[in-house]
């Protein structure tokens, strides 16, 4: 009887530090994350600081129900480094804005409403702590420029250095402290390395060579992933919807990232390709559906891919800027396979969107999602599951 009742101790312990073990490896992520369908279908908008501290709760949900969507994409973290709410990251106190003066307050606002609402954080495109802390940035290379931060040609901001072990910390950190106001995912943006003509003047001390780029933000979205509960966004480069690897340089393998990453939101603006079919009629529409398509094919059906799409007039003509174009990009993107969509304007101005769903685009949501798809969004993803997808 002794040794039976031992014997049922023991199994019930070894059980019970089985249920509890508190350190997931890399290849396994914490999974506390729900992929609800309220998540799979979001179609949203882009909601700046400068916006929202203009115009408040009400303006963005006036917005949101004009545009027959049902997501609130809120900067907490923006591209210039500013964070727009009060945080406990004492590196991050300079960087304080005051455009959100009670987070929790916000998200339940938006919550009470029917609001889904997602969380940005912009990782290292930041010339706010990049210029104030320049040890922590991307070097500048050149030998007058010894201890100062690269400047980018594209953008004109500075960089912090993505093999900085304090800014990696700082970033989980910081999705951890937004997570806890209560949104329903965080989204990463400027998760990867700058790529633009200025970067062989680029320097990254601490840089490593037995890793590569894409697999060092791998590691680093995996320490996020298993930080928070909430399902964890990436924005991501367009043209890696269509390429596979990385081999742009930027550090975004995206097939490699499926273990971690549940939505994936390429930024698929027709600005940025204008060389795409300049020909072919409806070419926003193909852009966006290629993009979409490939992109399904490369990371399986488990992850979402919510696009961001074109909600501004840069490098389009007069003609091509109507509703018919913002109804032609979500035709594509659901033709292509996602399974929601965003709109990102940088003044989050959103008037030709609205018209589009009032008109051309009022029947094209939400999207269908096929069986096999919410199949495998029931399943825990391993690193070995997800290079088995692949």
């Amino acid at each position: 009887m002794r040794g039976w009742l031992l014997t049922s101790i023991l199994g019930l312990f070894v059980a019970a530090l089985a249920a509890v073990d508190p350190s997931p490896s890399i290849g396994q992520a914490r999974r506390d994350d729900v992929l609800t369908p309220r998540v799979q279908r979001a179609t949203g908008l882009y909601i700046s600081g400068p916006y929202l501290r203009l115009h408040g709760v009400e303006g963005i949900l006036g917005m949101l129900r004009r545009s027959r969507m049902d997501t609130a994409v809120i900067d907490f973290k923006d591209g210039m480094g500013r964070v727009l709410f009060d945080s406990s990251i004492p590196e991050l106190a300079a960087s304080e804005s005051g455009h959100i003066e009670d987070p929790r307050a916000l998200v339940q606002a938006l919550h009470d409403a029917n609001v889904h609402v997602i969380g940005r954080i912009v990782c290292f495109s930041d010339r706010e702590l990049a210029l104030r802390e320049p040890d922590r940035a991307i070097q500048d290379n050149r030998p007058r420029h010894e201890g100062r931060a690269w400047i980018s040609w594209g953008t004109g901001g500075a960089w912090l250095n993505p093999w900085d072990r304090r800014n990696l910390d700082m970033i989980v950190r910081l999705a951890d402290e937004v997570e806890a106001f209560g949104v329903d995912e965080i989204q990463l943006d400027y998760i990867r390395f700058p790529v633009d003509d200025g970067v062989h003047l680029a320097s990254y001390p601490g840089e490593r060579t037995d890793v590569t780029r894409a697999q060092h933000l791998h590691d680093l979205l995996a320490r996020i992933d298993d930080t928070i509960a909430v399902p964890l966004g990436a924005d991501v480069f367009g043209i890696q919807a269509f390429w596979e690897g990385d081999r742009s340089g930027l550090g975004q393998d995206l097939a490699l990232w499926t273990d971690h990453v549940d939505v994936f939101s390429p930024m698929l603006y027709l600005n940025a390709m204008l060389a795409w079919e300049r020909d072919r009629p409806h070419r926003a529409r193909s852009l966006v559906q290629i993009g979409v398509s490939r992109l399904r094919e490369r990371i399986g059906p488990r992850p979402i891919i919510r696009p961001f799409l074109q909600g501004f007039d840069n490098g389009l003509s007069e003609e091509e800027w109507s509703p018919q174009f913002i109804a032609d990009q979500i035709r594509g993107a659901r033709r292509g396979g996602a399974d929601g969509y965003l709109f990102w304007n940088p003044g989050s101005m959103f008037g030709m969107v609205q018209r589009a769903a009032q008109g051309p685009a009022r029947m094209l949501s939400p999207f269908p999602i096929p069986v096999a798809r919410e199949q495998a969004r029931l399943e825990v993803p391993t690193a070995q599951a997800a290079v088995a997808q692949r």
